[in-house]
């Protein structure tokens, strides 16, 4: 089944609950059944069924009982035609096209007996024929039918519960900012690439290294001088032959990259074309709560953390007296401090972004991203010498997931354009690959995993615990977003300038779905005030205490903390709730800065303009036992029940005659703390 057909099939899921259960409960069939779940992506398929679940499509336990049941009969059928025609099956169609699967069945049944109607139905590869190879090895019908049902009840919630966590993560990351949401699916993709690609890279790699290293030696016997050179690399006798061919192309591939990265940006090609799109993409997706992510995740390359992590690892090396290690290591830190800085001396590249003094002001090669490829490229060259050939690419994927991380963020935070990044990571991958191959040819003893692990984990709590207590709060100003200021004229605002104002909030999902229905002229005290004396309140704060009501069986929604929602890439500056005689549903009124200023107001002052909605908020349950407050997508009523809170305060009504939809009239109240021209008033 293929990704064209499965959304959908999930979309028609969810529009057609009626039949929701039956589907559920044959797609369970078909993804257990003989043969025919070798073609049934049923991990992807419960997946999807999953998020259907944590968006309310699909009832939670009426879907784990129709996929319970379906996993059930369908590895049932599978036993019983196994059962009834015992080894007459090998030679029918179609289990006499996949002998190999057979053999692989029968192998993996034998290693666990029982147990394997239990585990195989969470393996892949044996997954469609273990049931029907139990009942050809003739497992009694009553053993086999107790361990299908344990078997199919473990499975059901276990395939669905990510789709449905992921689910939930997406609705309440959507519900604070869209931005938000597409941030998380695109790290959580990006780590899943990363993982896999390193692994798949490796497996690739290792079993083709024997062809190349033949074909390397071959060409060195052809050329005597620069043969010479890759014949003493590649010395057949050495034991770690293999692994330095691959260290070698590389060293190649990076050298190459890294040099194309230089000539276009010394004569500004299309990689430095793509800076500014890559900046305005990452820039259309900051949110409050990711950029202190963002910036945390920076830390891994700050000085303070790298600093201690290069000592700690020194001083561990020398205790260990692991001299031609230490030596290396030290090696890759004095090449990755100095030769970044000289080349942005040379080249004389501005880094773009954050404002910084002296040599920060400049950019290429990205010397964080050096730095990071290094130490934790290097890192993973020590540790995965010491493991087994098939687990050496766990350091590689590891260590790829940090350099990543901090690469990441400083495209995230503006701190560095692409083409530094680039230039960074090609750098630092050439000169590990060259440091790899000169460590690993030499033979060193070899060095102890664990203690190498623990000695850089304690440096990086250490180091991150100082960087958050000394530089975090300085970064996240440095790395703050900067809002251009503008000022207009009061009266003029107030007659029609207002329609220059965003008419909905500024996120990816910002459509008129969300619009922005209240402007405020004043300041945010003012209208709290005059607010809370009518029964408005500030909502639970979003602390552990608060966040444990989210757990209780039933909750009161004014005691629950209400997630912030983001405008233009800021959380608002005042959120207030009022009560109404529903116990599960409340007003919520939200107000983020404009930008804009207006004059005239006061004599020789200036007041801020604000703009903000306001919505009904009803209980909602992205998770079983988890309740948490959700906006609802009507804005006319919310709106009509704001007005008989504005007695005593300028206000009127205005509209925006070409935004109106089915969810909002256009309508858009103006408030105003000094007396103008007069108001709409109740």
């Amino acid at each position: 089944m293929h990704s064209e057909y499965l959304q959908p099939l999930l979309d028609w899921i969810a529009q057609h609950q009626t039949w929701a259960g039956l589907a559920v409960f044959l797609l369970s069939i078909s993804e257990s059944l003989l043969i025919v779940g070798l073609f049934v992506p049923g991990t992807i398929v419960m997946f999807g069924i999953g998020t259907l679940v944590a968006t309310g499509s699909l009832e939670l336990w009426e879907t784990l009982g129709w996929a319970t049941l379906g996993a059930i009969v369908g590895d049932g059928v599978s036993y019983w035609i196994g059962y009834y025609y015992k080894d007459r099956l090998r030679g029918m169609w179609p289990l006499r096209r996949y002998p190999g699967l057979v053999a692989r069945g029968e192998t993996f049944f034998l290693r666990h007996g029982g147990k394997s109607v239990l585990f195989g139905r969470f393996v892949g590869p044996v997954r469609p024929v273990i049931p029907t190879i139990a009942g050809m090895m003739g497992m009694s019908p009553m053993r086999f039918t107790v361990v299908n049902v344990a078997s199919a009840v473990t499975w059901a919630p276990a395939y669905l519960l990510p789709g449905i966590i992921f689910g939930a993560s997406l609705g309440l990351a959507s519900e604070v900012a869209s931005r938000l949401a597409v941030l998380v699916v695109g790290l959580l993709v990006g780590v899943w690439l990363t993982v896999w690609g390193m692994r798949r890279l490796f497996l690739a790699l290792q079993p083709r290294a024997g062809v190349l290293l033949a074909r390397l030696l071959a060409w060195s016997r052809a050329h005597p001088v620069l043969g010479g050179v890759t014949a003493a690399v590649i010395d057949p006798d050495h034991p770690e032959a293999k692994g330095l061919v691959i260290m070698a192309g590389i060293l190649a591939l990076a050298s190459w990259a890294f040099l194309w990265t230089v000539g276009h940006v010394v004569s500004g090609n299309p990689l430095t074309y793509l800076d500014s799109s890559v900046a305005h993409i990452m820039q259309g997706l900051r949110t409050p709560w990711a950029d202190q992510f963002m910036v945390l995740l920076s830390g891994l390359g700050d000085a303070s953390a790298v600093l201690l992590l290069v000592l700690m690892i020194l001083l561990w090396l020398a205790w260990q007296r692991r001299w031609f290690a230490a030596a290396h290591w030290v090696a890759a830190v004095a090449f990755a401090a100095l030769l970044p800085l000289i080349l942005q001396v040379t080249l004389e590249v501005p880094r773009p972004g954050a404002t910084y003094n002296t040599l920060m002001t400049l950019g290429f090669p990205g010397g964080h991203a050096a730095m990071s490829m290094i130490m934790y490229g290097f890192l993973s060259v020590l540790v995965a010498r010491e493991l087994p050939g098939p687990q050496r690419w766990l350091p590689y994927a590891t260590g790829g997931l940090v350099i990543i991380a901090v690469s990441l963020s400083h495209l995230y935070l503006g701190a560095r354009s692409l083409s530094d990044v680039v230039g960074g990571l090609t750098l630092g991958l050439a000169w590990i690959a060259l440091l790899g191959i000169a460590y690993v040819r030499h033979q060193p003893p070899g060095l102890s995993v664990r203690g190498m692990l623990l000695t850089t984990l304690a440096a990086l709590v250490v180091g991150g615990g100082w960087y958050i207590s000394r530089h975090y709060d300085q970064d996240m100003q440095r790395y703050a977003p900067r809002y251009a200021i503008r000022t207009l004229d009061t009266q003029t605002w107030w007659a029609h300038e207002w329609q220059t104002l965003p008419a909905r909030r500024i996120d990816l999902g910002g459509g008129l779905e969300q619009p922005l229905t209240v402007q405020w002229a004043g300041t945010i005290e003012n209208l709290r005030r005059h607010l809370q004396a009518q029964g408005w309140h500030a909502p639970a704060p979003i602390s552990a205490a608060g966040m444990l009501n989210w757990l209780t069986p039933n909750p009161i929604l004014a005691q629950l903390p209400v997630l912030p929602q983001a405008h233009d890439g800021r959380h608002e500056a005042l959120l207030l709730v009022h009560t109404t005689t529903a116990k599960d549903r409340q007003l919520v009124l939200r107000l983020w800065p404009s930008d804009t200023t207006l004059d005239q107001a006061l004599p020789g002052q200036e007041v801020p303009l604000w703009v903000g909605t306001v919505t009904w908020q009803h209980l909602a349950h992205p998770l079983p036992l988890f309740t948490v407050p959700f906006s609802e997508n009507e804005f006319n009523g919310p709106l009509h029940e704001l007005q008989p809170f504005l007695t005593g305060i300028t206000w009127r009504l205005a509209q925006r005659p070409s935004v109106q939809n089915a969810h909002w009239n256009g309508d858009v109240v103006l408030i105003s703390q000094q007396p103008l021209v007069a108001g709409n008033r109740p």
